[in-house]
């Protein structure tokens, strides 16, 4: 591979692949999903960051933050890479869109304040300053530096700091359920490190072709395909969430024209392939060359991967190109995954079993693994409340170790030694990271059950809020796959169970090959009853509530995982608002 290994910052990595690569391609863009609106090359990239670190120097100082806030997935690239070449540690952020979303401007208000940064780096076109000078005027207080005005012979003025492996590369704020995001240190040897294990876990080379339409402010997006492809010294072809969320089928498109090998999102990226294509429109794909495509988002499901595979194997889609991932910011990204070429493992046990944290084979409940431990990896399944190790076959919180594991949390001490230096209690050994993430080893396999916060206890036992989703998903056709939230709640003295689901948006004409369009219209309380009689058949839980509501009413981290504190918030807030009659409309899934 050459690069892989050799360098120790993504500063020093950006100067190797424009010395050996200089004229191959790094970035395509196309900003509408269809067109190139954007090329950068090795040589160009490294000359543009050097130019804007130039700039950046004459107001930041090495260790000073930057937050990274574009819509132009260029001005990003562009803005993160100048950080790393200034030794400014970057702070990407999220654009409040819709503007003047409340969660959203407050979640961008705290990541501000917590990271102290001075500057904001964005680009003239995106039109985000005057907006968010109304809604966060703190914001508006920094310094903003328009990338695509800086001209590339300001690199002539740059200065190369001295920046070192453990030094912080950027603060990859997690998209938890609060407003009050904590900032993972990602330091350049955790980067490197990880950006080692994904390419050995995805089996990628120099000679493979990313596709990507995941937004940069978020860990799959920056280091599982910007930084990744940097890493490789790939080319990278790069579309906005939006262009993709539209039509999906831009993204099948952009794979077929330029010979897509790895592409990987969050499941329900799948599900709508499948869902807002229509087998008609299919015929056009060509993806015999993608080799990679994986899910790394909760919950993986083995519908999703098995209705995916069969819907496109007839354009040149092998079965053995679904691959499962595992990871979370406070790894750097990625955990665990499968193995290129060989489809997911799966495993059938006895769903009862498992609600006790029991591993019985031979049930109707299929897991799907995530993959086993690789490089430096360790994975311990540990008892969350005595701190003891827990065996095979057994469910317990899942623990890490491994080179790519950061620093701790930023300005955070508590939380980082709570987090970051876990240790099992009766041997010492460690430390470990605490996911929060529930899970089993099954024949040295690791599968996701839930989350330990978001277990919900009835009777004694244990149940899984996204099992309680997906029934209450298969319940009705009107239900919106992917966007139901299940949680308990304390009220009136009891514990109290709500299952929270959006239903599919009203329009007025019918959606052809659509299930709900081709059901009898029903009314609310009509969903409902099916909801609750499927929950308590299947899993023999009465729900106390189901509450119906509009499109965009479940919140979601950038990655497609439902915020269920967040929604149980807003929920007890009495926030979230009964969805409309259908009213003799039908209704389209919008995404």
């Amino acid at each position: 591979m050459g690069t892989p290994g050799q360098v120790s910052t993504i500063s020093a990595l950006l100067s190797e692949n424009a010395q050996q690569r200089a004229d191959e391609r790094a970035f395509t863009i196309l900003n509408d999903g269809h067109d190139e609106s954007d090329v950068m090359t090795h040589a160009s990239l490294d000359l543009e960051a050097r130019a804007i670190a130039a700039r950046l120097q004459q107001s930041a100082r090495p260790g000073d933050r930057a937050l990274v806030l574009a819509t132009d997935n260029a001005h990003f690239i562009r803005a993160f890479m100048a950080c790393q070449h200034a030794g400014v540690i970057a702070v990407p952020i999220a654009p409040p869109l819709p503007l003047r979303n409340p969660r959203k401007a407050a979640t961008m208000r705290a990541i501000a304040a917590d990271s102290g940064a001075r500057i904001v780096l964005t680009g003239s076109t995106t039109q985000l300053r005057e907006p968010v000078r109304t809604f966060a005027p703190d914001l508006a207080e920094l310094e903003w530096i328009d990338v695509d005005t800086v001209p590339v012979t300001a690199a002539a003025d740059f200065r190369a700091p001295r920046i070192d492996a453990e030094d912080i590369s950027f603060l990859q704020y997690t998209s938890g359920s609060t407003a009050l995001p904590k900032g993972v240190m990602v330091s350049h040897r955790a980067l490197l490190a990880n950006e080692e294990m994904f390419a050995a876990i995805m089996g990628l080379t120099a000679e493979d072709v990313i596709v990507s339409w995941l937004p940069l402010f978020h860990d799959m997006g920056l280091i599982g395909k910007v930084l990744q492809a940097s890493y490789l010294g790939t080319h990278l072809v790069l579309m906005p969430p939006a262009a993709f969320v539209q039509r999906p089928a831009r993204w099948l498109r952009a794979i077929t024209k330029y010979r897509g090998t790895m592409a990987g999102a969050p499941n329900f990226a799948y599900d709508m392939c499948v869902s807002r294509i229509a087998e008609q429109d299919r015929a056009e794909f060509d993806l015999s060359s993608w080799k990679v495509a994986f899910s790394g988002a909760e919950p993986i499901r083995p519908a999703t991967f098995d209705a995916f595979a069969k819907a496109y194997a007839p354009y040149g889609l092998a079965p053995e190109t679904m691959q499962t991932a595992y990871g979370l910011a406070e790894v750097t990204l990625i955990a665990s995954g499968g193995v290129r070429g060989e489809a997911p493992i799966t495993t059938d046990v006895d769903h009862d079993a498992l609600r006790k944290g029991q591993v019985v084979p031979g049930g109707d409940y299929t897991m799907i693994s995530v993959g086993k431990a690789r490089l430096s990896r360790r994975i311990a399944i540990v008892d969350p409340v005595t701190k003891l190790a827990r065996e095979q076959g057994t469910v317990g919180e899942i623990w890490l170790a491994g080179d790519d594991v950061p620093p701790g949390y930023w300005g955070n001490p508590e939380a980082t030694l709570e987090t970051f230096q876990a240790r099992i209690a009766d041997t010492g050994e460690g430390p470990f990271l605490r996911t929060g993430d529930l899970g089993v080893l099954h024949q040295d396999e690791l599968y996701i059950t839930g989350r330990l916060k978001d277990v919900i206890i009835v009777g004694g036992q244990n149940h899984y809020p996204q099992d309680l989703e997906e029934t209450a998903e298969s319940a009705h056709p009107w239900v919106r796959p992917g966007f139901g939230c299940a949680f308990a709640l304390e009220r009136d003295g009891r514990e109290q169970v709500v299952l929270v689901a959006e239903i599919l948006r009203p329009l007025g004409s019918r959606r052809t090959g659509s299930e709900a369009a081709k059901a009898p219209l029903p009314t609310l309380a009509e969903i409902r009853r099916k909801i609750l009689a499927a929950v308590s058949d299947q899993h023999g839980i009465r729900l106390d509530d189901v509450l119906l509501v509009p499109v965009a009413s479940a919140p979601k981290t950038s990655s497609g995982k439902i915020q269920r504190s967040t929604c149980r918030a807003a929920y007890e807030a009495g926030e979230l608002k009964s969805a409309p009659e259908p009213g003799g409309q039908v209704l389209e899934e919008i995404s």
